[in-house]
């Protein structure tokens, strides 16, 4: 996992530890020259929790790889094992047992690399978040991640014990560090005495860290600092894919010590990333003599690295995208993901005509194929011959099937019913919010018969005021863009057009006003604000927590902020029933904000 923001510095007790030395194997060490040459590896591997079978087999694929280009030393991701992040399946024994019995297993087939792979440690009654060394059929070391991260979207303090002891082990004269994503995030963690005190050339840091906008940026930019200060090597090794509601963007790195990059993986994509390091120890550089520093855990490895010719690793092209496509990429990755590791191979999206309706459409296309993908357009008599059209028009640019489900009949089926109760009673919302509860009983119903995974397509900014209906528009298996502004949701449609298809989405659905279309000639801002002030209201009091006071100089009136604030908080019950989807922002609802649904606090 990785910081996403200051922590505060802190001191660490660190337990002093006796040097650990492996057993004897054939041939010395070699003595440590002016420079050693190191062929590293990061797997930017896809994980899946709680598949032991399918995470073991993609480790020994990319150590059978890695042998081909004569790997010394490979990374994978913070607990790749168990898959990230495995929660409560922490609280069970048979899951502890199984990740330790894969580990040994996995060990088995290691022979002339060293592997650094993410698992489950449990000693006594406590579990570590660790890093196991693998090599020539042994664990024959292990860290345990000593900063334990507890906000946002993690709670590692509910379920591991912080390790103690800063960790690095020895090969052929190369000192290399142990850390675990957020160790490397405070400046004055394990990094610093391993790299400072410790003397160590490298510094391995295996993570499982979340996407939101611009979080690869930022990272990029804490380990370069952090190598220029540490005057080391950062090998990062980060986890690619979809779980839940998180995506991890991959992005993984190896920076020199004058902070430049020797490599990069692309983000959103799983990939073997290979670099050569030249290496001249840091002791001998210094004309000191090697030591060990007594309160850092050390294991020599008795290797030999690989003199015989090794194949060339090509220059990698890495090619730099922008923020709008980085989003577009990581929901495409959040729902593929999300399909195919629960089992789902058919997604049913209602196609209203609008442009969430439409960008939704095209992240599933995108992720699992237009074959895959059904539209399914609900008319009622307050559906407009555009929208309609709109729909169609669309479907036909994806080359999606389209079913069609007009609700004219059931809405009067339920007026029928309604009749006697609803007698003398103004028309209001209530007949509104039936039509969207109508076109959500079918929808669950396609699924039902059909094991079809429905999509929801309601974007942030309407969750983030209640402008959705409970069992309506809300009833699905999986929210697309729930963590997406409107005007992003435009920003989005606007870069599809551009770059993945001339008017893949139809310029008319872009154009037009957004409306629910549930009443005659009804539009978004008869009930909100122009979404350009509303996502700054929104922005601010969600993301950034500010308070009332703070929200002025956004280009509303006071009253209509107070409302905003007020639709938000009163929403709560709303989005607690809505449907899990992919994190976007930097504070997504859900694990990232949590508040009480019944509370009596003002701002």
């Amino acid at each position: 996992m990785r910081r996403e923001g200051k922590v505060k510095k802190k001191l660490y007790s660190m337990k002093r530890a006796a040097i650990k030395t492996q057993g004897k194997v054939k041939g010395q060490d070699i003595q440590a020259s002016s420079q050693v040459n190191l062929r590293v590896a990061i797997s930017q591997m896809n994980s899946v929790v709680g598949d032991f079978k399918h995470n073991a087999n993609c480790i020994k694929n990319s150590l059978k790889e890695a042998a081909k280009f004569g790997v010394d030393l490979i990374l994978f991701p913070e607990l790749t094992l168990t898959g990230y992040p495995p929660e409560d399946l922490l609280l069970k024994d048979d899951f502890i047992t199984k990740n330790q019995k894969t580990l040994k297993n996995l060990a088995l087939g290691v022979k002339e690399i060293v592997a650094v792979v993410g698992y489950v440690e449990k000693v006594k009654k406590n579990l570590y978040n660790s890093a196991a060394l693998l090599y020539k059929g042994k664990v024959i070391g292990n860290y345990r991640k000593m900063i334990l991260p507890n906000y946002g979207v993690f709670d590692e303090k509910r379920y591991f014990a912080e390790g103690d002891e800063p960790t690095c082990f020895v090969m052929n004269g190369i000192k290399i560090g142990l850390t675990i994503c957020e160790d490397i995030w405070d400046v004055n963690g394990p990094g610093k005495q391993i790299c400072e005190d410790g003397q160590a050339d490298i510094l391995l840091n295996i993570s499982s860290s979340p996407y939101f906008k611009g979080k690869g940026k930022a990272r990029e930019n804490m380990i370069r600092q952090r190598a220029r200060q540490y005057k080391a090597h950062i090998v990062y090794a980060n986890l690619i894919g979809g779980q839940d509601e998180l995506v991890f963007d991959g992005h993984s790195l190896v920076v020199a010590p004058d902070g430049t990059f020797v490599t990069k993986g692309n983000a959103f994509e799983e990939e073997m990333i290979y670099a050569d390091l030249k290496i001249s120890p840091k002791t001998e550089k210094q004309g000191i003599k090697k030591s060990i520093n007594a309160s850092i855990k050390t294991y020599h490895i008795p290797t030999i690295l690989n003199r015989v010719s090794k194949p060339v690793i090509l220059k990698r092209e890495i090619r730099r995208i922008e923020s709008i496509e980085e989003i577009f990429k990581a929901l495409v990755l959040g729902t593929r993901d999300y399909m195919k590791k629960n089992g789902f191979g058919k997604a049913a999206i209602g196609l209203s005509g609008g442009i969430d309706s439409a960008l939704t459409a095209v992240i599933a296309v995108k992720a699992i194929g237009k074959k895959n993908v059904v539209g399914i357009t609900m008319p009622s008599n307050y559906s407009s011959r555009g929208s309609v059209d709109d729909s169609e028009a669309l479907a036909n640019n994806l080359g999606i099937r389209v079913v069609s489900l007009p609700i004219n009949k059931a809405m009067l089926a339920y007026d029928k019913i309604f009749s006697k109760v609803f007698k003398n009673l103004p028309v209001d919302t209530t007949e509104e919010n039936l039509q969207a509860r109508i076109r959500g009983n079918l929808m669950m119903a396609l699924s039902n018969k059909m094991g079809w995974l429905v999509l929801t397509t309601g974007n942030k900014s309407e969750f983030s005021v209640g402008y959705c209906t409970l069992y309506g528009d809300m009833a699905g298996g999986f929210a697309v863009i729930k963590d997406v502004p409107k005007t992003w949701v435009y920003r989005l449609s606007e870069w599809i057009n551009k770059n993945e298809g001339n008017c893949l989405i139809p310029e008319k659905i872009i154009l037009k006003e957004p409306s629910a279309e549930l009443r005659p000639g009804q539009k978004d801002t008869d009930s909100l604000p122009p979404y350009s002030l509303l996502d700054k209201v929104l922005a601010r009091y969600i993301e950034e927590d500010k308070g009332i006071e703070e929200l002025r100089g956004v280009g509303l009136p006071m009253k209509e902020i107070k409302k905003i604030v007020k639709l938000v908080d009163k929403s709560e019950y709303k989005r607690r029933q809505g449907p899990p989807g992919i994190k976007i922002t930097p504070k997504a609802f859900g694990k990232d904000r949590r508040l009480p649904i019944t509370n009596c606090y003002e701002p």
